[in-house]
């Protein structure tokens, strides 16, 4: 892969335009002429900004490759999107990296209102100040700033005494995670960013050795996440990706401290049942090597025990627990049936749902990758007799 350019190889006035279009790329100028890009800093190849519109938004301008990538924390940047926002932070670089000809005086002007001030000028400054004066401006600023008191919060608890304070992390993550109401798209972002700090600190403690204690904290962080999502709009996705990260930790720390294998068959069985999401989705598949011969027998015996409460289902009928317990139930024995290997009790569990016309054709192909053509033949025959209209032209086929 070749070499990332610099921001001056690839970030011109024309892609400005290009990647925005005209419209947005005027609007990009209008917000440019008017001063609204506030607090532009340069640092380690990208420009960080904070344009005001409707709301305060971040802009995050870097390369990638030969092109240049953008984030901004407005509608149009969470759809993936180029927009004002980016053309006017991009504008102000060049008005104060270039004196280009045919500029404006009114752009020269907004340029010197929004000087590029790198973060390298930054360290020099800060290391000519007194540090009584550096602790003064950062508890000024936490104040102010929800994330940044979060993270000195949790770096004092972590720093406090020895071992890990974890009454005062999880009193963190339930800070995180409270929604106050309901989370608008919008909000998401800034909102899911504020429980990702909170996860780093969970995986620094990983790295100091206590993960004993990441494995409480990681199951209640889950806890708290999967609640706060029921609260919000998270069409992007931001908390999926905060659910599995966290379940990669729990995961890494249980690899680490090998917990008592029976104790945590029944967490993670529980957890499976219950979630309305995918937490540990699979969990017997996941964590064989840590469940080990005892736990997995422990781990079967309780999903043996709830599938047993579960009705045979056939053609006409239907269980309003289809897309909730039962799914689930499902899926764990069917994820048992087949780390034994036995064909018979695979083919048991799919059979103990047939409300549609796919379930036959998936015992029918059970059967053929098994070689076992007669009854593969058999079960898409059987499916054709109990979904004569409208059936599964694959089953047809097959």
């Amino acid at each position: 892969m070749p070499a990332a350019l610099e921001l001056k190889q690839v970030l011109t006035r024309q892609v400005l335009r290009q990647l925005a279009g005209d419209r947005s790329f005027e609007r990009g100028e209008d917000y440019f002429d008017s001063g609204q890009v506030l607090s532009l800093v340069e640092h380690a190849g990208k420009l960080i900004a904070t344009v005001q519109g409707t709301d305060a938004y971040q802009v995050v301008l870097s390369t990638d490759g030969a092109a240049l990538a953008y984030t901004c924390t407005c509608p149009v940047g969470a759809e993936r999107s180029f927009c004002k926002h980016c053309v006017a932070v991009g504008l102000a670089w060049l008005a104060n990296t270039f004196e280009t000809s045919g500029a404006s005086g009114k752009k020269k002007a907004t340029a010197a209102e929004t000087p590029v001030v790198t973060l390298d000028d930054v360290r020099s400054w800060l290391e000519k100040q007194d540090t009584k004066a550096l602790v003064e401006i950062i508890l000024e600023q936490a104040t102010q700033d929800d994330h940044l008191r979060e993270r000195l919060l949790l770096q004092s608890a972590k720093a406090a005494g020895k071992g890990v304070n974890i009454a005062a992390i999880r009193k963190a993550i339930r800070r995180a995670t409270r929604t106050g109401g309901f989370v608008h798209y919008r909000e998401a972002y800034d909102f899911t960013r504020g429980i990702e700090q909170v996860v780093d600190s969970i995986a620094d403690l990983l790295e100091a050795g206590h993960a004993t204690e990441v494995i409480e904290l990681a199951e209640y962080a889950l806890g708290e996440v999967e609640d706060a999502t029921m609260h919000m709009d998270d069409s992007d996705g931001y908390m999926g990706g905060v659910l599995s990260r966290l379940q990669e930790l729990h995961l890494a720390a249980c690899r680490q401290v090998k917990p008592d294998p029976e104790a945590l068959a029944e967490r993670l069985f529980n957890w499976e049942l219950r979630t309305q999401f995918d937490t540990f989705y699979g969990a017997a598949s996941t964590y064989p090597e840590l469940l080990g011969e005892h736990g997995l027998a422990a781990y079967r015996r309780y999903a043996e025990a709830v599938w047993a409460d579960q009705p045979q289902v056939g053609p006409g009928q239907k269980d309003p627990e289809e897309f909730g317990k039962r799914h689930r139930i499902t899926h764990i024995m069917e994820t048992l049936a087949r780390q034994s290997g036995d064909i018979e009790s695979l083919v048991a569990v799919k059979a103990r749902n047939l409300t549609n016309a796919h379930a036959f054709l998936q015992i029918a192909e059970i059967y053929r990758q098994a070689k076992r053509h007669d009854q593969a033949l058999d079960w898409a025959e059987r499916g054709v007799k109990a979904f004569p209209k409208n059936t599964d032209h694959r089953r047809v086929n097959f």
